[in-house]
């Protein structure tokens, strides 16, 4: 008898979550028809969830905890990125304006998508300016980043300041970083060309389109990559920024992995006899290897999306225009909300495509050391 009031006590929560749950969506119908503020609809929704979430508690017990506890980031997930890349989806097949956004929408099926790929002048630009961008930065970074890491991987006498130091640029926001660059770049009281002046350099136009020169007077190939492959001084200077303030983060990250390493492989090492670069690439490399690709895939998917940066250092400038500034000037201050969803989705798949190539590429360099 006392196990099965025990049990009914324990049951009366959950029934009583259950009706409440019951009772809050078929409220939740009523009211996504009746004209109350959008506010009270969603705070009406999140209540009915809540009501939810704590029936599944009750009902599954501590038996499925695990599965239980993993809903509430499940329903945000799935409300901050499922739904809008259906909304998105929906809306690019359709064609969407300031002008008929609240009237009828005219199914235009895969248009907005053709007009990208066949009539857009700058998509492919922009297409090239992004993985460019992306490759080169992603390059310097893993490459400073681990020669920062290893050298002040070692103890020394002020290294937790000089860590201190570097970690600040990734801990400002990056538009903050890249309008303190952009007065630094300024031709009239730039610091930077101030400097520059001061040790008889001269003058670098930073924030404009200037072929680098050292890049232009190439034979042969020099006028090719000025016209097409971005050689130009913003292009350069934009990727000052983002390695000043990201190459922090890559370091700290690789620091983290080489702290984490044994110390036997090292010691057989110098036994043995080798020097740093053998110990480095048939030790430090692959046991760094799982780090490296996180690393990895984390800057690829950032780079891939970089916006605010460039927006601040160059505004809606054509020539520096990458994927996502592109998204914007056609979505939202062309106004064609069509087209900016179909450029949105096609930026997804690239997004996707390039995680899941330079994914199996790790895969595949993995089992090659092994």
């Amino acid at each position: 008898m006392d196990q099965i009031k025990q049990a009914r006590s324990h049951s009366a929560p959950a029934y009583l979550f259950l009706w409440l749950s019951i009772l809050g969506l078929v409220t939740n119908i009523f009211t996504l028809q009746s004209e109350i503020a959008p506010a009270a609809k969603f705070g009406l929704i999140g209540v009915t969830v809540v009501f939810i979430f704590l029936w599944s508690l009750f009902f599954f017990g501590d038996k499925h905890i695990r599965y239980t506890l993993v809903i509430p980031g499940f329903v945000i997930l799935f409300c901050v990125t499922t739904v809008p890349a259906i909304f998105l989806l929906y809306l690019s097949v359709f064609d969407v304006s300031l002008l008929n956004f609240k009237g009828e929408w005219s199914f235009v099926g895969l248009t907005n998508y053709t007009y990208f790929l066949t009539k857009d002048k700058l998509f492919y630009g922009a297409i090239i300016r992004t993985i460019e961008y992306m490759v080169i930065v992603l390059g310097l970074q893993m490459v400073i980043g681990m020669g920062l890491a290893l050298l002040l991987q070692r103890e020394f006498r002020g290294r937790s300041f000089v860590s201190s130091v570097l970690v600040i640029p990734v801990m400002t926001c990056p538009i903050v970083i890249a309008m303190l660059w952009k007065y630094m770049y300024s031709s009239y009281n730039g610091f930077i060309n101030l400097m520059l002046k001061n040790v008889g350099i001269g003058e670098i136009p930073w924030l404009t389109n200037q072929p680098l020169p050292w890049i232009s007077q190439i034979p042969g190939i020099g006028n090719f990559l000025v016209t097409y492959l971005n050689a130009n001084i913003g292009f350069a200077a934009a990727i000052i920024v983002n390695i000043w303030q990201w190459t922090p983060f890559v370091y700290l990250m690789f620091l983290a992995g080489l702290s984490a390493l044994p110390r036997e492989p090292y010691e057989a090492a110098k036994v043995d006899g080798a020097n740093v670069w053998q110990t480095y690439w048939h030790i430090t490399f692959p046991l760094l290897r799982p780090v490296i690709g996180v690393v990895f895939l984390i800057r690829i998917i950032d780079l891939m999306k970089v916006y605010d940066q460039i927006w601040a250092l160059f505004g809606d400038s054509v020539t520096m225009r990458t994927l996502n500034i592109h998204i914007f000037s056609t979505g939202l201050t062309g106004q064609d909300y069509s087209k900016g969803a179909a450029l949105s989705i096609l930026v997804l798949v690239l997004i996707i495509g390039i995680s899941f190539l330079f994914s199996n590429i790790g895969k595949w360099v993995s089992k090659r050391g092994a």
